[in-house]
């Protein structure tokens, strides 16, 4: 697992980022994960496509779980929901456990849901306000994403697409290496989860 520890750094951020064309970077267990240079961030932003069976509504419920992402979500130490503002927008706090001697990566997240007849796309980006930095947690400066559901008979098509930086001590080009490795053991831990 500490192999896999920072592509989760990278699970977070906003998308205007055009610049550069998706490179293919591996397919495993189903899932096929491109990678690209991220115009803010020394980290590379990632995007992971699956199939997964269940419908959309069951995994936008496990993504709307946040207590439950040390679960399934990879190297989540902990996650909450700080404010739930309507049925389509909130914000929650996220944790992400790093081995020694990195100090752990957190981030403020707000997250909006836009349901759409073709498919359901939650974004989810850095919150500046809502919380305090905590003692011993390096708060990542760069946290933006998204989530696309797209029902596919009795699956959906899932696509995670992330930018992000780890700050702090942890090299760009360590944390390049397992902007890969990250985003399959996610997808696979979700499906598992989503099998319970």
């Amino acid at each position: 697992m500490k192999k896999n520890f920072l592509w989760l750094l990278l699970s977070g951020l906003p998308f205007v980022s055009f610049g550069q064309a998706w490179i293919h970077a591996k397919t495993q267990e189903g899932i096929t994960v491109y990678t690209r240079i991220s115009d803010d961030s020394p980290v590379k932003e990632f995007k992971a496509i699956g199939l997964l069976q269940a419908s959309p509504e069951e995994i936008v419920s496990v993504l709307l779980d946040f207590e439950d992402y040390s679960a399934w979500y990879d190297h989540c130490k902990k996650a909450r929901l700080l404010a739930h503002h309507s049925d389509t927008s909130m914000t929650y706090y996220l944790e992400l456990a790093m081995p020694f001697p990195f100090s752990n990566r957190d981030a403020v997240l707000d997250m909006t849901i836009d349901r759409q007849r073709e498919h359901t796309t939650l974004r989810y980006d850095r919150n500046t306000y809502a919380m305090e930095e905590v003692d011993g947690v390096v708060r990542m400066p760069v946290s933006q994403g998204l989530w696309i559901l797209t029902a596919k008979g009795d699956e959906t098509e899932v696509v995670h697409q992330f930018r992000g930086d780890p700050a702090g001590q942890v090299p760009a080009s360590i944390a390049n290496l397992f902007v890969v490795a990250g985003p399959i053991q996610t997808l696979t831990a979700l499906q598992q989860f989503l099998s319970e």
